[in-house]
C-alpha cells in the first residue's frame, strides 16, 4: 500500500467534504436556533478541510490499484461517518451520533431520534442531506467534482461495487458519473416542486425530497408521512419507486429513450414485485386502515426501494405478510439505483444460474449452457461474484441475527429484520422496541453492518486479506 497516495486522495476528499458539512451552518443564520450549532458545523468543516489540506500536502498523486481503492473507499466512508457525527453529539451520545451519521450516509434510515420534529433546522437538514449525498455514494460525488480524476475514478467506482457500470452513457466514466448526478439533482428539484405545489412547507419539501429520492427515509416528523394528505403520499410513492430504478435507465428515459422500459428485465421484474406486493398488502389492510390501497402502494414502494417511510404501523400485518416484507427487504431495488438490498438483478441472475444447472442434466456435455440476462451471456466472473455475495449476505445476516438474539433478547424474526435492515440499508424493523433502546455494543455492530452493507461486503472483507494489505 502506498500510504502517501492514500493520504493524498483522502485529503482531497476531505477538502470537498468540508464544504458539504458547512452548508447546514448557513441555516443557523436563517432560522432561530442556538449559536452552538453554527460553531459545531463550522468547526467540523474546518477540521475536515485542515486535515484534508495537511494530508494533501504530505501525500502524493497517482492512480490507485484496486486494493488501494478498496482501502480508500472504506477509509473515506469511515471518515465521512465520523465527521458527520460530530454536529449530532450535542443532541445524542457519541455512539448514537455515529449510528445516526452512518444511518444517514448509507441511506439506512433507522434513527436514534424519537421525535425529530423537536430538532433544529440545521440538524434536520444535515440528517437528510447526508442521505442525499450518500444516495449515489459520497465517493461518486467526489469523482464527479474532482479535477482530472483519471484512473482514480475507475478504481473508486469499481470499489463502490453496488453501482452498475454507466459507461454506456458516456465514453468517460467521470462524465457518466457527472451525468448521473445531474439526473439525480434534476429529479430532486422536480420532487421539491411537486411537494411545494401540494402545500408542503418549503423546508419540509426539501428534507423529504432528499430522503425520498435517496431512498433514505429520514423525516421531519416522528410519524413520517402519516400526517400528510394522500396526494403528497402518492407523489412520494412514485418517487420512491423511481429511486429504486437503475439511474442509467432514468438517464435514458429523460432523453426520450424508452427502450430500457421495454427491454430491461430487471426493471420489469422490479415493477412486477412492486405490483404484486401492493396487491398482497391491499388484501391485508382492507378494514385495518382508512385508505388501504394508498397505504399498500406507499408501503410497497417504501419496502422495495428500501426507503423506510411509513404511513402506518406495518406491525399490524399478519406474520406471513411480515415474512413477505422481509423477503422484499432482502431483494431490494435495482442495481445502479439508490436502493439497498441484494438487488433484483442479482436475484434474477441466481435464478438463471439455477436453470442452467437443471438444464445441464438433460444436455450433452458439449452444449453451450450459460447464464443469460436480456439475451447477453454473463461472464463467469460476474456469476461467481454474485454467488459469493449472496452467500456472504446469508452468512452475515445469520451471524448478526444470532448476536442480536443473544445481546438484546429479540425474537429470531425480529433479529433477522434488524440485521436485514442494517446490512441491506433498509430501515423497517419488526420488533416491539426501537433500535435506539439497544445496547451500545449492538449499536456498534449495527453501525459497522450498515457501512459493510453499503459497500456490499466484499471491500470490507477484502481488507482482512493479508495479500491485499501487503500490496
Amino acid at each position: 500500500m502506498r500510504k502517501g497516495l492514500l493520504a493524498g486522495i483522502l485529503g482531497r476528499f476531505l477538502q470537498i467534504y468540508s464544504i458539504l458539512i458547512f452548508l447546514p451552518a448557513l441555516l443557523t443564520l436563517v432560522y432561530p436556533e442556538k449559536a452552538l450549532n453554527f460553531y459545531l458545523f463550522t468547526g467540523t468543516s474546518l477540521l475536515s478541510f485542515t486535515a484534508g489540506t495537511v494530508m494533501t500536502h504530505f501525500g502524493s498523486t497517482g492512480d490507485p490499484s484496486i486494493s488501494e481503492a478498496m482501502m480508500l473507499t472504506i477509509a473515506g466512508w469511515a471518515l465521512a461517518v465520523f465527521l458527520g457525527a460530530i454536529p449530532l453529539t450535542e443532541y445524542l451520545p457519541v455512539v448514537d451520533a455515529l449510528f445516526e451519521a452512518a444511518s444517514g450516509l448509507t441511506t439506512t434510515g433507522i434513527s436514534m431520534f424519537a421525535a425529530p420534529e423537536e430538532l433544529p433546522h440545521s440538524i434536520l437538514f444535515w440528517r437528510s442531506f447526508m442521505q442525499w449525498i450518500g444516495g449515489l455514494g459520497i465517493l461518486t460525488f467526489f469523482i464527479a467534482v474532482v479535477k482530472q480524476s483519471g484512473g482514480i475514478a475507475q478504481r473508486l467506482f469499481s470499489a463502490e461495487a453496488h453501482k452498475t457500470d454507466p459507461g454506456s452513457i458516456r465514453p468517460s466514466l467521470k462524465k457518466s458519473v457527472t451525468d448521473l448526478w445531474r439526473v439525480y439533482g434534476f429529479l430532486t428539484t422536480v420532487l421539491i416542486g411537486l411537494f411545494v405545489a401540494l402545500k408542503m412547507p418549503l423546508f419540509e419539501a426539501v428534507i423529504h425530497a432528499f430522503s425520498t429520492l435517496s431512498t433514505g427515509g429520514f423525516s421531519t416528523q416522528g410519524a413520517s408521512f402519516a400526517g400528510y394528505m394522500p396526494e403528497i403520499q402518492a407523489v412520494a410513492t412514485l418517487f420512491m419507486v423511481i429511486g429504486g430504478i437503475n439511474f442509467v435507465i432514468m438517464y435514458r428515459v429523460l432523453r426520450s429513450d424508452y427502450r430500457p422500459l421495454r427491454n430491461n428485465s430487471e426493471f420489469k421484474l422490479y415493477m412486477l414485485i412492486f405490483a404484486l406486493l401492493t396487491a398482497v398488502l391491499s388484501l391485508e389492510f382492507i378494514g385495518k386502515t382508512a385508505q388501504p390501497f394508498i397505504d399498500s402502494a406507499f408501503q410497497s414502494a417504501a419496502f422495495i426501494s428500501s426507503t423506510g417511510f411509513a404511513t402506518m404501523d406495518v406491525m399490524i400485518a399478519a406474520p406471513v405478510v411480515q415474512l413477505i416484507l422481509m423477503a422484499v427487504m432482502f431483494t431490494g431495488g435495482s442495481v445502479g439505483s439508490t436502493a439497498g438490498g441484494l438487488k433484483v438483478f442479482r436475484i434474477k441472475t441466481l435464478y438463471e444460474l439455477l436453470k442452467t444447472r437443471l438444464r445441464a442434466y438433460s444436455l450433452p456435455d458439449t452444449a453451450v449452457n450459460k447464464v443469460k440476462i436480456d439475451g447477453a451471456i454473463l461472464d463467469n466472473s460476474t456469476v461467481k461474484t454474485i454467488s459469493v455475495l449472496f452467500f456472504t449476505w446469508i452468512t452475515v445476516t445469520f451471524i448478526a441475527s444470532v448476536a442480536l438474539v443473544g445481546l438484546e433478547g429479540y425474537t429470531f424474526q425480529g433479529a433477522v429484520s434488524v440485521a436485514l435492515s442494517t446490512i441491506g440499508n433498509m430501515g423497517p424493523v419488526f420488533i416491539q422496541s426501537t433500535v435506539a433502546e439497544a445496547s451500545i455494543l449492538s449499536k456498534i455492530v449495527l453501525t459497522v453492518a450498515m457501512i459493510a452493507g453499503r459497500l456490499e461486503m466484499l471491500p470490507v472483507l477484502a481488507i482482512f486479506n493479508r495479500e491485499i494489505i501487503k500490496d
